[in-house]
């Protein structure tokens, strides 16, 4: 068939035979079927959202939990340097050569001398917030620290008052000058925990 024998049967064809009403309900329905469309889309796209608003709902859940554990998993390792467990454990392995223990955002750290010549003084516990740089440190008295960007002597008086004396820096719990001034300092004195007494022999 080519476009005159096309032309020719479209020109002869008639129009179907339709009552009225039908021409008078047709706009209706070509709206009614636009707005089921529209619906449909609508419908679509509301599953589309509450699909993508529960996956993210569910990687939340998930980074909570991860972030949760991490931060139960940091106060525990707080709590054990706070009360003298952690301590108590190194010293048993490092006898007579651990000079520190460090606690910062990349973990858990040692300091250790060369010979076991470490004196047995009390130990003290330090938090040294510097900006966003928030360090613990167990160490004891007459060991050197890095602090403020300074290396600082720690000295427990007989008194039991804590302080850090360096170039330029001072702190104690009731005045700071030079460097410290710009530190958040918290010190305090960590029980000795005592081993657990060994069971009596029955013989």
């Amino acid at each position: 068939m080519n476009d005159d024998d096309l032309d020719r049967l479209l020109q002869g064809a008639r129009a179907p035979d339709l009552p009225d009403d039908y021409w008078g309900r047709l706009p209706d329905r070509i709206l009614r079927r636009l707005s089921e469309t529209r619906e449909d889309q609508f419908r679509s796209r509301f599953w589309r959202l509450n699909i993508a608003l529960a996956a993210a709902a569910a990687c939340g859940l998930a980074l909570s939990a991860v972030l949760w554990h991490r931060n139960a998993q940091l106060r525990d390792a707080y709590a054990a340097l706070r009360d003298g467990r952690v301590l108590r454990e190194l010293e048993a392995r490092y006898p007579g050569r651990l000079k520190a223990i460090i606690q910062d955002g990349s973990g858990l750290h040692t300091q250790l001398s060369d010979v076991a010549d470490v004196s047995a003084s009390d130990p003290i516990w330090l938090e040294i917030r510097d900006g966003k740089d928030d360090r613990v440190i167990v160490t004891f008295s007459g060991q050197q620290i890095r602090c403020g960007g300074r290396n600082v002597i720690v000295v427990s008086g007989l008194d039991g008052q804590i302080m850090l004396i360096g170039d330029e820096f001072f702190w104690s719990r009731q005045a700071s000058a030079g460097l410290a001034e710009r530190l958040k300092i918290r010190g305090e004195h960590v029980p000795r925990l005592r081993a657990p007494a060994k069971p009596a022999s029955p013989l």
